[in-house]
C-alpha cells in the first residue's frame, strides 16, 4: 500500500469539502426528467457547454420532454439554445414510454476530426449523429454515416449508451453502441465520415443488457480492451488479441460482478499507477453492494468496495472519480434513485489517502451538501467557471437537475488539454502522469460517464506543489513525451510531438510485467526504485541518458508478489532527464520510467 506524507495533514477543518446548489442561478431550472448528460466546448469559445437528455418521448407541448443544449456564457450562467442549434430531439423516437425512459445517452465526439465537437444520441430505435457546422448549428447525418441500426426490431431496441474509442489505434474514433434490450454494436470509423459495422465479425455483438462500456489497456499489452457494465448478469471483459479477435476474460481478472450493475468509472484511486474500476449496483439488496476493483500488474484484481466503505449507494447509476479538494487523490461521487425506492441520498466519499497516508474513504454526503434525494441518474463533473476546481451536474427524474458549484478551500491544480496529431484529435485514451515533490499522480483521458461521454481537459489536484516537475503523456499512437517544470494553476495545452520524446516499453506477456515507482523524482544525487514483480527471477536494471547512452547496469533478483527497494546513486552524472529500464532474463524490456536529476 502506498503511503504519502502530505503538506495538508491536520488541516481537515479548513479543507472540509462543500458544494453550493446553484441550479437556478446557473440557468438550469428548465431541465427536468433527465438521463444522460455530457459537456464539451461545442462553440469553441474556451468554456464548457452542457447537453442534457430528457428521458421522455419528445412532445413539442411538454418542455420537460425536450433535450437541451446549454451554452456557457462565461459568467457562471448558461443559455438554453437547443432549438436554434437544431438538437432539441424532435426527430427521435416517439414510441410509448418505457420503464427506464425513451431517450438515454449523449456523447460529444469529434468523429470527423475537423476540430469541433459533434454529438451522438442514443434512444429507443434510431440514433442521431449531429455534425457540428461550426456556426452554432448542427446537422443530423446519421443516415449517410452507416450507424443506422439495421435490425428488424430497431423501433423496439433500447440503445443505452455509446463508447467512443480508437480501438484500432489508427487516429480516428470508432464507436461501440450499448443496448439494454438488444445486441450491442461495434463500428469502425472509415475516416471519411462513414462507419463499418464489425459487430458480427468482431464477436462483440453480445446481448447482455449493457448500460455502458469502459475501455483501457487492462492487460498492458498495448491494445485497448473493453469492459461492459451489464444489468441482470455478469459484467464482461473483452481483451483485444494481437490478431484482432477478442477474448472474454472477466473470470480471470475476477471482475464479473453479477450484481445488477448500472454505472461505472475508472481511475487510479489508490495512486499506484494502475487504473481501478468502481461499479454501482442495485445495492438496496445487500448481496448487490457496489464494487471497487483495484487493478494490479497481473490478474486477479482485488474487490475492496465494502472494505473501503463505498459499497452502498442504494439503486446506483452515474458515478465519477475526481479530485474535489485538490489534495492529489481521487474522491468519489455516486448518484442513485428508482421509483421502487424513495428518498435515498446521493453519496459523496472523500479519499483519505493523502490526509492519513492510508487508502480509505469517508462518507461526507451530508456535510458536503451533495446528499440530494431526488431520483438521480446521470452525472458529469467539470469546471464550469474555469476557476480550476471541479463542479458537478446531476440529472434527475421528476424534479429539476442538481447543479453543484465547488466552493471549498483548495490547493493547487493543473488542467491538461490534449491535441493529437498521429493520435485522435482530442487524445482520447491517452494516459497522463504528473510528478511533483510530494507524489506522482496518474489520469486516463477517457471522458466516459454513465450514458454520456465528454470532451474536457484532464484535471489534477496538486496539493501544495508549486510546480509539476515532469508531465508525461502516453499518447494512443504509442508515442511518449515529457514536459518539465510546468507551472500550476493553469490549463496547459499539449500538442502531440511538442515535448521531449522518450522510449516506449515493449509488450510482453502479463506474467513478466513489473510495477515500479521512482522517488524522489526529481532527485539530486540518489533516487530509490520501489519494485514489485508478477514473477520471480533475475532482472537487469539499466539507466540511460535521454540520447540512449547507458550509464548504469546492475543485476537484481525479484520475488513474485514481494516489494523490493533499491537505492541508485547518480551523483556523478550531470543534471538532466534520464530513463531506467528493467529487463527479465529473456532480455525483453518489461518496465521503464523517466527520472529527472536537478543538479
Amino acid at each position: 500500500m502506498l503511503v504519502i506524507v502530505s503538506g495538508f495533514a491536520g488541516t481537515d477543518d479548513l479543507r472540509a469539502q462543500h458544494f453550493d446548489l446553484k441550479t437556478s442561478d446557473a440557468g438550469f431550472g428548465s431541465a427536468w426528467d433527465g438521463t444522460g448528460v455530457a459537456v464539451a466546448d461545442y462553440d469553441m469559445d474556451g468554456d464548457l457547454d452542457v447537453y442534457f437528455v430528457s428521458y421522455k418521448p419528445y412532445d413539442q407541448f411538454d418542455p420537460r420532454s425536450w433535450n437541451r443544449l446549454y451554452r456557457n456564457n462565461g459568467d457562471k450562467t448558461f443559455s438554453e439554445v437547443g432549438l436554434e442549434a437544431g438538437v432539441r430531439g424532435e426527430g427521435l423516437s416517439n414510441s410509448p414510454l418505457r420503464v427506464f425512459g425513451n431517450k438515454f445517452g449523449a456523447s460529444w465526439v469529434d468523429y470527423d476530426s475537423d476540430g469541433d465537437p459533434d454529438l451522438f444520441l442514443t434512444s429507443i430505435g434510431l440514433e442521431a449523429l449531429f455534425r457540428n457546422n461550426g456556426d452554432g448549428t448542427f446537422e443530423d447525418v446519421i443516415e449517410q454515416s452507416g450507424l443506422q441500426i439495421q435490425d428488424a426490431d430497431a423501433d423496439l431496441t433500447e440503445n443505452s449508451g455509446s463508447l467512443w474509442w480508437d480501438y484500432d489505434l489508427d487516429g480516428d474514433l470508432d464507436v461501440y453502441v450499448t443496448s439494454w434490450s438488444g445486441k450491442n454494436r461495434h463500428y469502425m470509423n472509415n475516416g471519411d465520415g462513414t462507419f463499418e459495422d464489425l459487430s458480427v465479425v468482431s464477436g462483440l455483438d453480445v446481448d447482455v443488457r449493457t448500460w455502458m462500456g469502459l475501455t483501457n489497456d487492462i492487460d498492458r499489452d498495448g491494445r485497448l480492451d473493453l469492459y461492459l457494465v451489464n444489468d441482470f448478469g455478469p459484467n464482461l471483459l473483452f481483451l483485444q488479441q494481437e490478431d484482432g479477435s477478442w477474448e472474454e476474460s472477466s473470470e480471470i481478472f475476477e471482475i464479473g460482478n453479477k450484481k445488477e450493475s448500472m454505472g461505472a468509472t475508472i481511475g487510479d484511486a489508490n495512486n499506484d499507477g494502475f487504473f481501478d474500476i468502481f461499479v454501482t449496483n442495485n445495492s438496496i439488496h445487500t448481496s448487490h453492494l457496489n464494487s471497487l476493483y483495484l487493478a494490479a500488474p497481473s490478474p486477479p484484481f482485488a474487490e475492496e468496495g465494502v472494505v473501503l466503505g463505498i459499497g452502498t449507494s442504494a439503486w446506483g447509476w452515474g458515478t465519477e472519480f475526481f479530485d474535489a479538494d485538490h489534495d492529489g487523490d481521487l474522491d468519489l461521487y455516486a448518484v442513485n434513485g428508482s421509483f421502487l425506492e424513495d428518498g435515498t441520498p446521493n453519496r459523496f466519499f472523500t479519499n483519505r489517502l493523502i490526509e492519513d497516508g492510508v487508502f480509505s474513504f469517508e462518507d461526507r454526503s451530508e456535510s458536503s451538501g451533495t446528499n440530494g434525494t431526488a431520483e438521480s441518474h446521470g452525472l458529469v463533473v467539470f469546471d464550469y467557471d474555469n476557476d480550476g476546481d471541479l463542479d458537478m451536474l446531476v440529472s434527475t427524474w421528476r424534479s429539476p437537475l442538481y447543479f453543484y458549484e465547488n466552493v471549498s478551500f483548495v490547493g493547487n491544480w493543473l488542467k491538461v488539454n490534449l491535441i493529437g496529431v498521429s493520435s485522435n484529435l482530442n487524445g482520447v485514451g491517452a494516459r497522463v502522469r504528473a510528478s511533483t515533490e510530494q507524489a506522482v499522480y496518474h489520469r486516463l483521458n477517457d471522458g466516459i460517464d454513465f450514458l454520456g461521454q465528454s470532451i474536457q481537459p484532464i484535471h489534477f489536484g496538486l496539493g501544495d506543489a508549486i510546480t509539476v516537475d515532469e508531465l508525461l503523456i502516453e499518447w494512443p499512437s504509442g508515442s511518449r513525451e515529457i514536459f518539465l517544470d510546468v507551472a500550476v494553476n493553469q490549463t496547459f495545452e499539449v500538442i502531440e510531438g511538442s515535448g521531449i520524446a522518450v522510449s516506449i516499453q515493449e509488450s510482453l506477456p502479463i506474467r513478466n510485467i513489473l510495477s515500479s515507482t521512482a522517488f524522489p523524482n526529481p532527485f539530486s544525487n540518489t533516487f530509490h526504485l520501489k519494485m514489485e514483480s508478477g514473477s520471480s527471477g533475475p532482472f537487469e536494471l539499466e539507466v540511460f541518458s535521454i540520447l540512449g547512452r547507458r550509464l548504469l547496469s546492475q543485476d537484481i533478483t525479484l520475488i513474485a508478489g514481494q516489494e523490493s527497494k533499491l537505492d541508485i546513486d547518480l551523483s556523478t552524472v550531470a543534471a538532466g532527464v534520464y530513463m531506467y529500464s528493467l529487463r527479465g532474463a529473456d532480455g525483453g524490456r518489461v518496465e521503464s520510467g523517466t527520472i529527472v536529476k536537478t543538479r
